[in-house]
């Protein structure tokens, strides 16, 4: 192997004793050796980490590493440490350098030390590799070759390019590019080196077959003694004349910002470390400061900042710099908006939590019908680039989604009784915005439908009757049979002395309501916000992101503050 072993803490530099958070949990970060300056650009990006936690490095190298690894997790306990946490900077959770990490943390499991996830593992590597291939120059039809390194076998270099494949095809998603895979070189001893490298040769010639406009972009953790004693450079040697074979680069900055998330999984956190993001439509001044004011009496027990959009990525961002700005370690998004699922899978990849739960194959645009249920459809040009994520240290979760909720019900009875005089005479009709597609307008009517029937079971039954419809307002051709049929219910609510009292199922305010209902006689009421149970209702959801947080894998970060929350019912506010 070639380079040294070392271990290393901040206090070697420093001279002293690192500032931490919390020196009782340590932080031991394992790297592959790389040679010289490889080494060098993992030692200063944990130096930057070590400023801030009781932290310690250790270069996996051969047997030597277990002296390497005992002297660091020695000097971790000596500055407090009781519980220590492996960081594995490893592009592949099937690195064999990353297996001797995981025999020596085997062999000490009677002491207080887990093995994290691997770097691989983190969005934050599949967006180190995104930033690379979204600057690639005219990438219409290009074909992508990602290099990797650090295969011992044939059968383990099977299964690290199964790793970087999976890299590479969430990295592409969207851009437009031929085709996208990968190869992985082998770190191998000399004896080795001819046959594995012919054999990685024909594997390089044989991939870039037929094609002209071959790329291959290293993306690895190899060898890189310095400028001239580089994996890379021996890519450019071996590549066929035709493969553009990119320049090296530096280590990601992105390897710094996935040491604190790791953190942010280990270390706990009181509620105040957590902030709120209330993700909601928005309209104008007056909507948007309704909104403001309906979650205000929050903002005295959880730090607070706004978005509203349609999950506008850019506005989302705002709010998180600003949150991460206060000191903030993880982030609830809370989404208000009328379907569990509106915007759902959006904060999901935003926040890469579709890449690290393996819920999804990549996907090629950034919009799904989950979002359609406030009225405006997404058409991204074909073949765009799917948006950035956002790059954050911040732990994240998202809950939302008011549906037919019992707060909801009991609001919108509020609002049909303060418009009341005679509930025996009077018809409440429920209307919600809708949908394009039949079938998740059909789901609207379910809300609805269990909206009217939980009302009546809390006293509505004392109106004539309750019924339901949705707009579908944003449509022409869907709208108009549905205007009609409000229209006529609210005739048929007139007829004999009757009122009709029409209440919009919406988060706040109203809608189209006196331009589709025109000339006829009704009381229009509002949505569910401002109103103490709404409060109530973001205040649910501020919980159920803060009790996600604390059972996502491998976290143990928001336990003590999610044990707080949970024991402390919510407040309605006025």
């Amino acid at each position: 192997m070639w380079g040294s072993a070392f271990a290393a803490t901040a206090a070697d530099r420093e001279g002293g004793e690192p500032a931490t958070r919390d020196a009782g949990v340590g932080f031991l970060v394992a790297a592959p050796d790389r040679g010289f300056w490889g080494n060098e650009e993992i030692r200063d990006a944990f130096e930057a980490f070590a400023r801030r936690h009781n932290a310690a490095l250790t270069v996996v190298t051969d047997e030597r590493t277990r002296a390497t690894f005992a002297r660091a997790l020695k000097e971790l306990e000596r500055r407090g440490a009781r519980r220590i946490v492996v960081l594995p900077l490893f592009l592949s959770p099937n690195d064999p350098r990353l297996d001797r990490v995981r025999a020596l943390v085997a062999e000490r499991r009677k002491s207080n030390i887990t093995l994290a996830r691997s770097f691989g593992e983190s969005y934050l590597a599949v967006e180190a590799l995104a930033d690379r291939l979204r600057a690639l120059p005219n990438p219409e039809g290009r074909r992508v070759i990602v290099a990797g390194y650090g295969a011992d076998s044939p059968e383990t270099r099977t299964r690290l390019e199964a790793d970087w494949q999976r890299l590479a095809q969430y990295a592409a998603a969207g851009l437009p590019f031929e085709s996208v895979g990968a190869l992985v070189w082998y770190d191998v001893p000399s004896a080795q080196r001819e046959e594995r490298g012919r054999e990685m040769r024909e594997g390089l010639a044989q991939a870039a077959v037929g094609g002209e406009r071959v790329v291959l972009v290293p993306f690895h953790l190899g060898k890189k003694l310095d400028s001239m004693m580089a994996f890379t450079n021996e890519l450019k040697r071996i590549a066929p004349a035709k493969v553009e074979v990119l320049a090296e680069e530096p280590l990601p900055a992105l390897v710094g910002t996935w040491m604190e998330r790791e953190a942010n999984r280990a270390l706990s956190m009181a509620t105040k470390d957590i902030g709120v993001v209330v993700l909601a439509h928005g309209s104008d001044y007056h909507w948007n400061e309704t909104m403001r004011q309906a979650v205000k009496p929050l903002e005295a027990r959880y730090p607070v900042e706004y978005c509203f959009s349609m999950a506008d990525p850019l506005l989302i961002e705002r709010a998180v710099r600003k949150l991460e700005a206060r000191g903030i370690r993880a982030i609830v998004i809370v989404r208000v908006f009328g379907l569990k699922d509106s915007f759902e899978g959006d904060i999901e990849r935003l926040f890469g939590l579709d890449i690290e739960a393996a819920r999804a194959a990549p996907r090629h645009a950034m919009h799904g019908q989950d979002e359609h249920d406030q009225g405006h459809d997404h058409d991204p040009a074909h073949g765009a680039a799917a948006p950035m994520r956002i790059h954050t240290a911040a732990l994240v979760s998202s809950a939302g989604g008011i549906e037919d909720h019992s707060l909801f019900a009991q609001a919108l009875l509020d609002r049909a009784r303060s418009l009341s005089k005679d509930p025996a005479r009077e018809t409440v009709i429920l209307t919600a915005h809708g949908a394009k597609d039949d079938t998740r307008n059909a789901r609207w009517l379910e809300v609805l439908e269990s909206l009217a029937r939980q009302m009546g079971a809390r006293g509505g039954r004392e109106f004539r009757a309750i019924r339901v419809a949705t707009w579908r307002e944003d449509w022409p051709g869907k709208r108009e049979p549905w205007i009609a049929k409000v229209r006529a219910m609210v005739d048929e609510a007139t007829r004999d002395g009757g009122r009709a009292l029409v209440i919009p199922a919406r988060t706040n305010a109203q809608g189209l309501e006196h331009r589709f209902l025109e000339g006829l006689n009704y009381e229009l009421g509002s949505g569910f916000a401002p109103h103490p149970l709404f409060t109530r209702w973001v205040e649910e959801q501020i919980i159920k992101g803060q009790q996600a947080l604390a059972t996502m894998p491998e976290t143990r970060a928001v336990h003590a503050a999610a044990h707080d929350v949970a024991h402390r019912a919510p407040e309605a506010h006025p």
